[in-house]
């Protein structure tokens, strides 16, 4: 009777929002060693340790000839999606990455992922309108204005008939 490889390192938390449901990906242990990995099931299955490599680790994977994937995330899916890097050809100085899971190497990397923000359309900056000095004048004189008399007064919207 085959039994299920336990893992040998707690799982991390961000894994679980890195690859949801549902994802193609799947975050299983390996039956090699027991560390937790990253399975891309799409296509041909293909298995990533979980740290994400970028920078100097990038660096570190190139000159250990380690394969790398790149990890493009989709918003409007709400996961990431590996793309091959087809050697080092594909690979982009300012991406990130996903290292080849290799049992019984070390990871290049454990840092975790996160999504990139969304980014947001400029807004007005905060403050006061800009006014005339005509227009400070006219607001001054009907905030001052009693009600009585403000009932009366002419108005765009009341056109100065009473009781409207």
């Amino acid at each position: 009777m085959k039994t299920k490889q336990r893992a040998s390192e707690r799982k991390p938390p961000w894994l679980r929002t890195f690859v949801p449901k549902s994802s193609p990906l799947v975050v299983t242990v390996c039956e090699g060693c027991g560390l937790y990995i990253i399975q891309d099931r799409e296509n041909v299955w293909e298995s990533w340790d979980y740290g994400l490599v970028e920078g100097d680790d990038l660096t570190v994977a190139i000159i250990l000839g380690r394969p790398v994937t790149r990890v493009t995330w989709l918003p409007s899916v709400g996961h990431p999606l590996l793309r091959s890097t087809f050697g080092s050809r594909g690979i982009m100085p300012d991406g990130q990455y996903l290292a080849r899971h290799m049992c019984h190497l070390a990871r290049i990397s454990v840092k975790p992922f996160k999504p990139p923000k969304r980014e947001r359309p400029p807004v007005k900056p905060w403050g006061w309108p800009r006014l005339s000095k005509q227009e400070i004048a006219e607001f001054k004189r009907i905030w001052d204005m009693p009600y009585s008399q403000l009932k009366h007064e002419k108005t765009p919207t009341n056109h100065g008939r009473p009781g409207r």
